[in-house]
């Protein structure tokens, strides 16, 4: 198997994970903070166990040195106010229309492969931002299944919300790479979950009540917010990994289609949406993810 191919199998395979980390949260039906301070112990100890596992099987080494420990921190907190943000949006608009808004972040994270970190000499540049921008169609499709006659009260905070989780997202890329560049992806992944866990703890205090609160849910509620936590650490290990095959500009652009499995999952498990009457729009949004993948691939492979 060529590393472009496994590249995008690990893209594709970050997409699933990132689209089913916030399901837990659809399941407890829990306030925002503790939900992602759980989620963030889940991280934690995810992250851990396979930085312990690399480590012991040589794929990872430790390093001594402190900045892109630090990176990491600052992309955990910059993430953990995104992801506030985020479950907040779902709150109030469905996790059917919060992920395509949140996943406009996508275009802007192919450019700043592209320019940035120069990958348009690796990567066809016309071809990768005209995949990504098929994404984010497809994105914008689906997010005009949204139910009509669902309720509408807060939707416009809402897509504030989602519009913030966006930009935070994007934010923290440039860090990431940075720090991933440095000591590898196994290692970057625990510091950024301390990260993580900063942000969310201070949510927890500041809220009113929050501490309280906290402490006053069944063990179930941790267990499946943790689980969460590890789901995400999967999908963000997994791109990273792509990302090292495939350059940022790809490997970020695919891990956005994970508003397809949000879409099948807000309209078939949390029926968010009713797929019948808007299978239309869904059809044509799953095209342009299509057509958007293909010419991702098509850019790398045209360069090679």
């Amino acid at each position: 198997m060529s590393i472009t191919i496994l590249g995008f199998a690990l893209g594709i395979l970050s997409a699933l994970f990132f689209g089913l980390y916030m399901v837990p949260q659809k399941l407890v039906k829990i306030d925002n903070s503790t939900f992602l301070l759980s989620m963030g112990f889940g991280v934690l100890f995810t992250s851990l166990l396979a930085y312990g596992l690399a480590l012991a099987l040589g794929l990872a080494h430790y390093h001594h040195q402190l900045v892109p420990k630090l990176y990491g921190v600052i992309c955990g907190t910059v993430w953990g106010l995104g992801t506030l943000s985020f479950a907040a949006s779902i709150g109030r608009i469905g996790m059917t229309l919060a992920t395509p808004i949140k996943n406009t972040t996508g275009i802007l994270g192919t450019l700043v492969g592209l320019i940035i970190f120069h990958e348009w000499q690796t990567t066809n540049p016309w071809l990768g931002v005209g995949g990504s921008l098929l994404i984010v169609v497809s994105a914008i499709l689906i997010s005009a299944t949204n139910d009509k006659n669902a309720p509408r009260r807060h939707s416009a905070i809402g897509v504030i919300y989602a519009l913030l989780a966006a930009c935070c997202y994007a934010s923290y890329l440039v860090p990431m790479k940075l720090a991933v560049k440095m000591v590898g992806y196994w290692e970057f992944t625990p510091w950024m979950a301390l990260g993580i866990l900063l942000t969310t703890t201070l949510a927890v205090v500041l809220r009113a009540d929050g501490r309280r609160d906290f402490v006053s849910y069944p063990w179930r509620v941790y267990g499946l917010s943790m689980l969460g936590g590890a789901s995400w650490t999967i999908a963000l290990i997994t791109m990273s990994a792509s990302m090292n095959m495939i350059d940022l500009s790809v490997a970020w652009a695919l891990a956005q289609l994970n508003t397809i499995p949000a879409v099948f999952l807000g309209s078939l498990v949390f029926h968010e949406i009713h797929f019948a009457t808007h299978r239309r729009l869904i059809y044509l949004g799953l095209l342009a993810a299509t057509i958007g993948t293909f010419l991702l691939g098509w850019a790398k492979q045209y360069q090679r």
